[in-house]
């Protein structure tokens, strides 16, 4: 008897959790409460967890997450705002065409006299050193969704699209620091490209955009290279997650300094954390990165003037250290085909969706991604998500689902 009902005990158990399960999702829509514009690339998730997505170009979201979860709060966080903080369960379930408005962040204004004092370089330099505090030490793994579109003057002609993990191992002595591997992945490509645009792709890409700093400081400011650059904070101090947050300028200490950068450094003030990387390559920069006969891939054989490369990586808090939130690239290049000039223009994309313990061994070498090029070409008539499963993904924008249209027509 005892036995039975101990039986009976655990099925009840079984069946109780089992009705628990599952996933809700949330979808909507984050603007500006000012402007009531819609505010792209912000992160909306639960920090606690370590989940989340992004808004897309439109500030649109779709959120997936475990139902035991429904009491942990739901965070919006973007840098110069407000954070928006609210239990899940506040929510109705599978609410569709939730909009939250965000309150922009007053700014902290410094006196001008204390901008010429203050030693930039310094503040840098300590954030740098602080990197082994303040970010992983020990293997992880992110599960992101990446995306890697181009467009032909403006109109978006091909799409790829993945489920990835990227593992890191910032352990010194690691033979491979960094690995790639997609879950899942597809492709949409559209039959408008233009000639002069065969080859034009970054096959790599994904290993650019997954890349973080805990695994190495950045080359351009590494040791040394740290003085190629002249640094001052800006006026304004900004703020993300309700702190405050140094802006430091930086651009060329000179004039001749290869693959030359203009940007802006985001430290945290409150541990002198890497928050945001954000440059533009200068226009002698850009041709130095992408001038060399490696890249004959990248443009094909076809004349070229490459015009912008532009950079921008987020890293959010997570148990106490900043790990990789998102990671975009855009490259623009203008062809020329029988007098006729075609701008290309390639944006990578990676957000961090998922943040988990590892052993450094997550990832086989067998399995990582050399060329996104081998996503296979979906033949879906429609842009259907079901593909990505319980992983979240960042939703495609209106002008992108026009590729998809376009194919089917």
């Amino acid at each position: 008897m005892r036995g039975l009902i101990i039986t009976c005990c655990c099925l009840l158990l079984a069946f109780c959790v089992r009705a628990q399960g599952g996933y809700l999702l949330l979808s909507g829509k984050i603007i500006d409460k000012v402007t009531q514009k819609p505010i792209a690339h912000a992160y909306i998730g639960m920090m606690s967890k370590g989940t989340g997505t992004l808004t897309n170009d439109d500030g649109q979201f779709f959120y997936r997450f475990p139902r035991i979860a429904v009491d942990s709060a739901l965070v919006v966080a973007v840098i110069g705002y407000q954070p928006f903080q609210q239990k899940a369960s506040s929510f109705q379930p599978n609410q569709k065409d939730v909009v939250i408005e965000l309150t922009p962040a007053t700014p902290r204004v410094l006196d001008s006299s204390y901008i010429k004092t203050f030693e930039a370089r310094n503040l840098v330099a300590e954030a740098l050193g602080k990197i082994k505090k303040n970010n992983p030490q020990v293997p992880y793994l992110l599960s992101g969704f990446y995306r890697e579109t181009l467009q032909q003057d403006g109109e978006y002609i091909e799409i790829r699209e993945a489920v990835l993990h990227s593992e890191k191992d910032p352990r010194p002595k690691t033979l491979i620091p960094e690995k790639v591997k997609a879950i899942r992945g597809r492709t949409f490509t559209s039959t408008n490209r233009s000639k002069a645009l065969e080859g034009y792709a970054f096959p790599n890409g994904a290993s650019i955009v997954t890349h973080s700093i805990d695994v190495g400081t950045p080359e351009y400011l590494d040791g040394k290279n740290l003085y190629d650059y002249a640094y001052q904070i800006d006026d304004t101090i900004t703020h993300y997650l309700g702190k405050e947050v140094y802006r430091i300028l930086f651009k060329p200490a000179s004039t001749g300094l290869k693959a030359a950068r203009n940007g802006v450094i985001c430290i945290s003030a409150a541990d002198s954390a890497i928050v945001r990387i954000e440059y533009d390559f200068t226009s002698e920069g850009v041709k130095d990165v992408l001038k060399t006969g490696a890249n004959d891939k990248l443009f094909g054989k076809t004349k070229r003037e490459p015009k912008r490369l532009y950079t921008c990586i987020n890293y959010k808090p997570f148990n106490g250290k900043w790990f990789l939130q998102d990671y975009r690239m855009l490259l623009d290049t203008q062809f020329e085909q029988k007098n006729a000039q075609v701008l290309g223009t390639i944006k990578l994309q990676f957000a961090t969706t998922e943040i988990q313990k590892s052993n450094g061994n997550r990832i086989p070498e067998t399995d990582i991604l050399v060329d996104t090029e081998n996503f296979s070409q979906q033949s879906i008539p429609k842009y259907d998500e079901v593909i990505w499963g319980n992983f979240n993904f960042i939703i495609p924008s209106d002008a992108m689902r026009q590729i998809v249209n376009s194919l089917i027509k």
